[in-house]
Parts: structure tokens; sequence; C-alpha cells
């Protein structure tokens, strides 16, 4: 394991890095709370470069076990050390800090940190950063690890040499050379329009990194409603839609490869039902009984709400835009998710495109038994093993879902609220759960839980980024054995 003690320190090294940057915010605007940031930067520093003095002359490579690895000890590891200056500059407690900052990493959204009073702007930042770092990871780890490896089918395998001109044993820094300029670059011309748009700098940066990373934390405690106009909402419509979507699609747009680009089904269907949602949304706010908005109004909210949930970003327009949607639809939105290779959470709507693609050639098998059919879902060729590896990842989110489902329903006041409760943790759109469903009655938040309930939703969330079965590979000792 001298390969994941080596990339943890310098991934250590780059979050102590963050800490000072923090600390000098805080300095800068004259707040208390610098010192727990430069003390957690010290500490931080002392035992990555312990760690890296001792390894960096021994020779190892990161092989698909400790690739796994790597990504269970940093989504571990991140969060565990960012709670300390959060702990240390608001009223939460240790356990409450720690489930802040998993749900910030994860790019699941605030716990319940708007409801803390006077919560420095330092610490705030740092939530917003560690949102934007836990996107970044995120798609490092779909390039490097998990797209490479064919995780639950991933269709990765001949893509990242025919599409990026790169082998399949890349190492990380590959991966850091492809994700990083598109997801800073994008991370850049969004806060440049947001500012352009009148929003000020710390909000546009905030506001930016949530909607390229799919977060549901914002700047300010009312959301989206607090900034207002449309121009605001088209930015955030446009890159919510670009976190959403595949960084290898992107790649192809930005290298003017048109032609390919658009035979990659996937990303063209997550436009598609952002498309049909949002239609379906601005209906029922402007054509029933419920409705109240003009219908540019109900467009404009109807399509921002559905490419918040097709993308898993959980930003509201408004207080109340999901919850007037059936609760039934917002669930299978956000199971299913973005597409592949993006920051989004669910299943992904690849996997739920091959499984609709099955399930109708077996269909059409019992009207025509001897036809030969070819399994493609755009360009991508689908073998069996590709389709038993979805169906697979399908079961055992759906037995995971009832599995945390039932643990943590004693702590919660009814089933649909436990089942809320996971379903959002897992898909990493915890802004769901606190959408306001049952009218009258308001659920509890997850930092007001028992300390179990914590611990399930914050393990629920990094399972949701880990893509479930990269913890039962590393479970398996026969894997290990090899």
């Amino acid at each position: 394991m001298i390969a994941v003690a080596r990339h943890t320190s310098i991934a250590a090294g780059v979050m102590a890095g963050f800490l000072l940057l923090t600390a000098l915010g805080a300095l800068f605007r004259g707040e208390g709370g610098a010192g727990a940031f430069v003390l957690t930067s010290l500490l931080t520093i002392f035992g990555a470069g312990a760690v890296y003095l001792a390894v960096r002359n021994r020779g190892s490579r990161l092989n698909r076990l400790s690739s796994y690895s790597l990504l269970l000890v940093l989504w571990l590891g991140v969060p565990t050390i960012a709670a300390f200056p959060i702990a240390a500059t608001t009223s939460l407690g240790p356990m409450a800090a720690w489930l802040e900052a998993v749900s910030a990493f994860t790019t699941t959204g605030a716990v319940q940190i708007h409801d803390i009073a006077d919560v420095p702007r330092a610490t705030l930042g740092w939530l917003l950063t560690l949102q934007w770092a836990g996107g970044l990871f995120t798609l490092l780890g779909f390039v490097a690890v998990l797209g490479p490896a064919g995780i639950g089918g991933l269709p990765d395998r001949s893509a990242r040499v025919n599409l990026l001109g790169i082998g399949e044993q890349s190492a990380l820094d590959d991966a850091l050379r492809l994700v990083l300029p598109i997801y800073l670059g994008a991370t850049v011309l969004c806060t440049v329009l947001l500012f352009a748009a009148g929003v000020r700098v710390f909000d546009a940066l905030g506001m930016a990194g949530a909607a390229l990373s799919t977060g549901g934390l914002l700047p300010d405690a009312d959301g989206v409603a607090a900034y207002g106009h449309f121009a605001v909402k088209l930015v955030l419509i446009v890159f919510m839609l670009v976190g959403g979507t595949s960084v290898l699609w992107h790649r192809m747009l930005v290298t003017r490869r048109f032609r390919l680009a658009f035979g990659q089904q996937e990303n063209v269907a997550v436009v598609l039902a952002c498309l049909v949602v949002g239609l379906l949304a601005a209906a029922i706010r402007y054509g029933t009984p419920d409705g109240h908005l003009s219908l540019p109004l109900a467009l404009e909210d109807g399509f921002f709400s559905a490419v918040a949930l097709v993308t898993t970003t959980g930003m509201e327009p408004h207080a109340g835009a999901f919850a007037s949607l059936p609760i039934s639809l917002v669930m299978v939105l956000v199971f299913v998710g973005g597409a592949s290779f993006s920051t989004a959470g669910g299943i992904k709507m690849y996997r739920a495109g091959i499984m609709f693609l099955q399930s109708y050639l077996e269909l059409e098998r019992l009207v025509h038994p001897s036809a030969v059919h070819m399994r493609r879902l755009g360009q991508q060729s689908v073998t069996l093993q590709m389709m038993k590896a979805i169906w697979i990842m399908f079961g055992v989110a759906c037995t995971l879902i009832a599995g945390l489902t039932a643990a943590i329903a004693p702590a919660m006041p009814s089933f649909e609220a436990a089942f809320v409760a996971i379903l959002s943790a897992l898909s990493n759109v915890g802004p769901v759960y606190a959408a306001g469903w049952p009218q009258g009655v308001i659920w509890p938040e997850w930092g007001s839980l028992p300390g179990y309930a914590q611990l399930i939703l914050a393990a629920a969330m990094i399972l949701g980024r880990l893509e479930i079965l990269v913890v039962l590979s590393l479970a398996n000792f026969a894997l290990w054995r090899r």
C-alpha cells in the first residue's frame, strides 16, 4: 500500500493549502477562527510530510485494489480532517461537524449549517471549497479508477483509448490533466458570468462551485431565491447541465469532435429528460388549480427544477418547487441521476438506458425468437458482461436502500421520511429531503438525529460516491488474494 500512502499524503498536502487560504480569508475579514484553520493545516502538513518522506523513495504503482483503497481512504479521511475547523468555529459538536463535512465533500448539500447563527464567512467558504473539491475528486475517481475497472458496467474500457488517446493503466496525473482544465475552466467561466449578472464575487464563486459539483450548498440561506432574476438562473441551468453530463463528452465538444459528441446518447438523454420534466413542472405550476405563476415564470421555475433534479444538484428556485411535483417522480429522477463520468449522483442515465434496452430486447425476443439484435446504446457496444454488471449494480443499490431505510426508520417519524432520507443521501441530493413533502409535518434535520442515524446517512453519502460495488470489492477476500 505504498502507493496509497504516497497519494494520500499528496492529497492531504493540497488540503492543507486550502486550509491556509481559508485562514488568510478569515484574517482579512477580521473574523475569529483563523487559528483553528492554521492549526489544522499545520498538523495536516506535518502528518502528510512525514508519510511522504517515509515512502517517497519506495517504488510502487497503483493497481486496482490499491486504487479502490485510495478512494475509500480519501472519502473517509478528508471529511475527518475538514471537520476540526468546522467544530472549532461553529456551535456544532464533533459528530455534527463531521456529518456537515461529509455532506459538503460528497456534494450532498448542507445538513444544518444555515441554521447556525452568525456562521463565520471563512467557515462557509471552507464548506463551499470542500463541495467544489468533492466534485473534482468524483470526476477523478471515475476517470482514473472506476471507469477503467468497469465498475457497475461503466462504459469506459474502449472510450479511454478511442476518445482520449490514453491507455487504461494511465496514472492519476493523466486523469488530472484531462479533468482539471475543463472543471476549473467551467468554474471560472460560471463565476464570471454570475458576477456579470450582479452576484457578488464570494457568492458567485460558491454558486459556480455548487453548479459544477452538482452540490446543494449555496452561500445564502435563502438559496437561489436570494439572487432572484432570470439571468442568474439561466447561468446556473447551463452549468448544472455541464456538471450533470460527462466530462468525456465535454472534451469532445471542446476539441470540436461534434459528430462523435452527438452520438453519445446518454448525455443527449440527460438534456431531453430535463426538457420533458421541465415542461411537466411548468404545466403543474401554471395549468392546474395549484399553479399561481405566469407562463414565463412557470417555464423558468419548471426548467430550473427539472435540471436541479435530473443532475442531482438539489437547488430549488424557490421554497416548495420540488414539493409541487409528485414525490414518486422526484425519487425516480434522483435515483437515476445524470450521466456517467459526471459529478451527478444516482445510478446514472447510462445504466438506466442499458436496462431499458435489454428489457426491450427480451420483449422483442418473445415475438421474434430467432431474430438477432445488436446490443448498442448510441456508439457504445454493450456486452453481456456489462449487462450483468449493470443489473448487479441495480440490485445492490435497491437492496442497500431497503436495508438502510429499515435501519434508520426507528429514528424517523415515518417510513416515508426514512426512505426519502436514504435515497437522498445515496443519490447525494440532500435538499430533496428538506423540500417539505408532507404538508403540516416537519421532518427532523439530519444533524438532530441520534448518532447511529447520522452514521447511517454519512455512510450512504459516501457509498453513493464510491459506486457501492467498490466497498463490496474491498470486502471480497478473493480479490485481496488476487
